[in-house]
């Protein structure tokens, strides 16, 4: 029987313990953004680089592709958008960490009968036009 009631404690406690570390984690986690005053807040955001990039999307002679999807990869962050009627595309973004910055972004084009197009590209690089094939069937 004593065994049993070690065993019930050990349980209760762990499950106790668990419950703490959560609401612990929780209220650190809540009361980060707390501790960064407004001003400090808008001061980071301000000298924070946002990524921007912009472009057009053209076939072999010149024309427009409506509709390509352009998807850039930096970090762990990944930015999509489609490119309008007349071809032209633009993408913005935030980086999460303004401490962490690439040195790369990875730039995929890609639209229906287009063969797909992938180019690297230094992160201070702010145009790309891109020129898609016809896919021949």
């Amino acid at each position: 029987m004593t065994a049993l009631r070690y065993l019930v404690f050990g349980v209760v406690g762990a499950l106790v313990a668990a419950v703490l570390f959560f609401a612990l984690n929780l209220a650190i986690t809540v009361t980060e953004d707390a501790r960064t005053g407004a001003i400090e807040r808008w001061i980071l955001r301000a000298t924070c680089e946002r990524y921007a990039l912009s472009g057009t999307v053209r076939d072999p002679q010149g024309a427009p592709v409506a509709f390509a999807t352009i998807e850039a990869v930096y970090l762990d962050r990944r930015l999509a958008t489609r490119s309008g009627g007349d071809g032209r595309f633009r993408l913005e973004g935030r980086r999460k960490d303004c401490e962490e910055r690439p040195d790369v972004v990875s730039v995929y084009v890609s639209a229906d009968d287009f063969r797909a197009k992938r180019r690297v590209l230094p992160f201070d690089e702010g145009t790309l036009d891109v020129v898609l094939d016809r896919v021949d069937f």
